[in-house]
Parts: structure tokens; C-alpha cells; sequence
């Protein structure tokens, strides 16, 4: 097939996907219609167990470097509760629905990625797996994993040696994909804390223990530790988000609440500012004379590219014609960390312009005109790892 013609293919894939958007876990239109693409094409879909989402493998025919090993892609699949506003002729036909974070364009990527690695099985060795993956957009909780992580537990990926995934991005245009080695999103972690203290009548504080000044002082203690704890130079932030107390201006109440999220970039700094955020309310409460709970809840960790195939990343996206741009700092979440837990890889930003439309609001949507060479890098970047493993 030739790029022309993959082009105008997956752009029709892609506008339908646009029209189509469902919530985490409940993309069943979309995934049959990505079974329907494959089945089209002979790519045979794994038996994975996943009612939403699915995972393709491509055996390789030929013969020689890549034998026996196995590499992984992914795209995700799942969209936003955002009611479309951006007057395309293609907009959404689920109300209340958009793919405002172009989960659109990285499904349609892989799905490209897909083809073009069917077309030259006969010339490599090895196999590739492709991840349509649910639910990375998920509020995820103990009950409900983040789709990666429900996608590992199926076991299909368990042999896989490398991982790569795509995303798209509105910090560049079509044509400059953004790659980088290291930490390239924040591990998304939140905290919650109860301050107990008794509550009285306001005319009479001595009589009870107000909550809402140790609140306070545990509020200055957190800001402090993302300034003065961690080395400067590493990408952190730790945000309170809510604060909660009483219910009236003349009694003091018995309790005070707040809760609020810790992005980091580096893992040691995950555990700094969970070890040190539990001293600050440990010793604020035991200043005031009161009693404070203190949950933390591990999110996803960071994405960390690998850097020997972010290097490579890099190199293919300049052989198949894209410009290569360094990433800004980004503490945005991301589960694609998940699979780089279990073996190493890269993300690469594809970028789709419209830097006018923020991601995940009611405007956005990806331009389309670098499909074909995004999926072209995907899966010669695979190619590629296969022959070096």
C-alpha cells in the first residue's frame, strides 16, 4: 500500500473513531470496529479475556536477526465526558462525548502501525504485538485498575521485551514528533487528611480543640516540602486541591479535611515527599494537642524512557522524514508507565498542531495529515527493535 493511499485509509478510521467516542471501559463500538479492521486485514486478535480493547499479534515469516523475540505497540482508545465544540463535519455522534485528548488519532496510529507491519512479515523474524488498550483515561481506584494495568493482568504481554507507545500532542505540528529519555510524565499519587480535634462553641475555643489551625499549618508545611526537599532541578509539584471544615461561623467544629495530589518525575522523589508530607502532619498534630489521619494513594508512576530506544526513536523518526524536537517537563499523567515497569521502551509525542485548542477541553482535535508517517514510525521503530534484540 502506498502512503498516499494508507493515508486517506486511515483518516477515514480515524474520522469514524471521532464520530464514535465512548467512556473507559464501555468502548464496545469502538473495539468492534477495530476487530472489524483487523479481521479485514488478516491480523489475528489474542484470545485476551478483555471485554473492551483487544491486543493483535503479527508473526513474523522470515528468517534471521529477531527470532524469538517479542516487541509490543500500543494505542488507547477510550475518550472524555466533554460535549464536542469544535464544528467539525465529522463531530461527535455520542452527546456528551469527545475524543478531546485525540485518543482518536492514537488508536488510528496503531491501527496504521498494525497494517504496514502485516505487509512486511515476510521480511522480519520475531513477533509484534499491537495493544488497543482501554480505559487509560479512567478515575482509576483499588476496584477499577487504569487500562494498562488491566491489560497486563490478562498475561499476553508477559513475554514482551520492548514496549513502545504514541500520543498525540498539540505542542507541535504535523511533521515534528517530541522525544525524550528519562522521566517524560509525572507518577500521579493523592493524599487525603483528617484533622481531629473537639469541637466547641466559637465564643469559647478553650473549651475545644480547633482542627482548622493545624489544617492550616500542615497546608504551609506541605508547600514547603516540594520547595526545600527535593533537588530543584527535578520536576515535582504538590498541590492541595480541597479544604473542608464546620458548617457555621459561630462553632468550632470537631474535624477538618483536605486532600490534594503529589506529581513527581523521579521515584526517589516519590518517596520524599510521601515520608515527609506524613512527618509534617505527624509533628503539626502532635504541636496542636490533635489527632490527623494520613492516606496516600499510589497512582500511576512516571513514564521513564529507556534511553538506548528512545535514541532509537529518535534516529527512525528522522529516517521516515520527521523533525525530532526535545520535550518540556510535563507532570500530566500517563498510564503507558505500567508496561515500562515490566520492560523498557519509549513514548513519542506525535504532534497535531492546533496549539489554540487545549487537550481534554471541548475544542480540540487533532489535524490529521501525519497518520500515515506516524504509523510508519511505530512500526519501523518495532522492526527495528526486533533485528537489535
Amino acid at each position: 500500500m502506498s502512503q498516499r493511499d494508507l493515508q486517506q485509509e486511515l483518516e477515514s478510521y480515524a474520522k469514524w473513531f471521532h464520530q464514535h467516542p465512548e467512556p473507559s471501559y464501555r468502548e464496545f463500538e469502538t473495539t468492534g470496529r477495530i476487530r472489524q479492521i483487523f479481521d479485514e486485514h488478516g491480523i489475528e486478535i489474542l484470545d485476551s479475556g478483555l471485554k473492551t480493547g483487544l491486543v493483535a499479534v503479527i508473526q513474523g515469516e522470515g528468517a534471521g536477526a529477531g527470532e524469538g523475540h517479542v516487541v509490543a505497540v500500543r494505542g488507547d482508545i477510550d475518550a472524555l465526558p466533554i460535549a464536542e465544540q469544535t464544528g467539525l463535519p465529522y463531530a461527535s455522534l455520542n452527546e456528551g462525548y469527545l475524543h478531546g485528548c485525540g485518543h482518536d488519532y492514537n488508536m488510528t496510529t496503531a491501527i496504521g502501525a498494525a497494517l504496514i507491519i502485516n505487509e512486511r512479515r515476510k521480511d522480519f523474524a520475531g513477533t509484534i504485538k499491537v495493544i488497543l488498550q482501554p480505559a487509560e483515561e479512567v478515575a482509576a481506584d483499588k476496584d477499577t485498575p487504569t487500562g494498562s494495568v488491566a491489560v497486563l493482568d490478562t498475561g499476553v504481554l508477559a513475554d514482551v521485551e520492548a514496549f513502545y507507545g504514541t500520543h498525540d500532542t498539540n505542542e507541535a505540528e504535523p511533521g515534528t514528533v517530541i522525544i525524550g529519555s528519562g522521566p517524560d510524565s509525572g507518577a500521579v499519587d493523592k493524599f487525603r487528611i483528617t484533622v481531629h480535634g473537639r469541637g466547641t462553641h466559637a465564643a469559647h475555643p478553650e473549651g475545644g480543640l480547633n482542627p482548622i489551625r493545624p489544617a492550616v499549618a500542615i497546608i504551609e508545611g506541605i508547600q514547603s516540602i516540594a520547595g526545600q526537599d527535593v533537588d530543584p532541578a527535578h520536576p515535582r509539584v504538590v498541590t492541595v486541591t480541597h479544604v473542608e471544615a464546620g458548617s457555621t461561623w459561630n462553632v468550632v467544629p470537631a474535624q477538618a479535611f483536605l486532600e490534594g495530589t503529589a506529581r513527581t518525575a523521579f521515584p526517589e522523589d516519590r518517596t520524599v515527599i510521601h515520608d515527609r508530607l506524613q512527618a509534617v502532619v505527624d509533628g503539626v498534630a502532635a504541636a496542636y494537642g490533635v489527632t490527623a489521619d494520613f492516606e496516600w494513594e499510589y497512582g500511576s508512576p512516571s513514564v521513564m524512557n529507556d534511553p538506548h530506544w528512545s535514541a532509537l526513536a529518535a534516529s527512525t523518526a528522522t529516517d521516515v522524514g520527521f523533525t525530532v524536537a526535545a520535550p518540556h517537563p510535563s507532570l500530566g499523567g500517563e498510564d503507558f508507565s505500567y508496561y515500562l515497569q515490566q520492560a523498557p521502551g519509549a513514548f513519542i509525542h506525535i504532534g497535531v498542531g492546533n496549539a489554540d485548542r487545549p487537550m481534554h477541553g471541548p475544542t480540540f482535535f487533532p489535524k490529521l495529515d501525519a497518520l500515515a508517517s506516524g504509523a510508519d514510525l511505530l512500526a519501523t521503530v518495532a522492526l527495528r527493535t526486533l533485528k537489535e534484540l
